[in-house]
């Protein structure tokens, strides 16, 4: 067994959505002066490697802390997109990809995490996928981009309307390539908000 991290680390200068507020990330207190070291982050939900709730663009009411912890770990199953501009369902979906399992959508694209062009030049998921996904009751779709869609962000409605998550902006999916059995753990803060920073890691068997 082994661990993998799919997250990217949080900084002070770490790159955030286009028109998001930057992140403050200080060291409040240190040993020398105060006896210990105390550091305070101030930030919305949605920078770095998080996990994007039902009430993020819904009329769902529960918050992330609602949520059960069923809902944050699960089989993982890889679907490799690298190249891809628009990314779309396959035939072999349908028999790699089961009720309850965690898809990860790996495009490379984490390796320009920061770039300006990061943030806009990101394949969508088509219609067709997204249906297929949310029908067939996925817990989650994750990718190392930062979003399935791009405004007005359909595909997140319809996520989010069949009680799937969606990760954004993980890291490091090239290192399950040649894994056949992995789990995912994607368990965000028990916060009350519609999303989370998270540590998504993934174990292989």
């Amino acid at each position: 067994m082994k661990l993998i991290d799919l997250t990217h680390t949080i900084h002070r200068n770490i790159a955030v959505f286009p028109g998001d507020d930057p992140i403050q990330l200080d060291q409040v207190s240190t040993l020398e002066n105060n006896g210990y070291n105390s550091f305070r982050l101030t930030a919305g939900m949605h920078f770095g490697t998080h996990i994007d709730g039902p009430k993020h663009m819904t009329s769902d009411t529960r918050m992330m802390a609602d949520l059960p912890l069923e809902m944050f770990t699960g089989k993982g199953v890889l679907i490799d997109v690298r190249g891809e501009e628009k990314v779309a369902f396959r035939e072999s979906f349908r028999t790699i990809i089961q009720p309850g399992d965690i898809v990860l959508f790996y495009s490379g694209l984490d390796q320009h995490f920061g770039e300006p062009t990061y943030f806009t030049a990101y394949p969508d998921i088509t219609e067709e996928l997204v249906h297929f996904l949310a029908d067939q009751h996925v817990k989650i779709v994750g990718f190392d981009w930062p979003s399935p869609d791009h405004d007005p962000f359909p595909s997140h409605s319809i996520f989010f309307k069949s009680n799937v998550l969606i990760l954004e902006n993980l890291t490091n999916l090239g290192q399950l390539l040649h894994e056949t059995d992995f789990e995912v753990f994607a368990f965000p803060l028990k916060i009350e908000a519609d999303s989370s920073i998270v540590r998504v890691v993934a174990r292989v068997f």
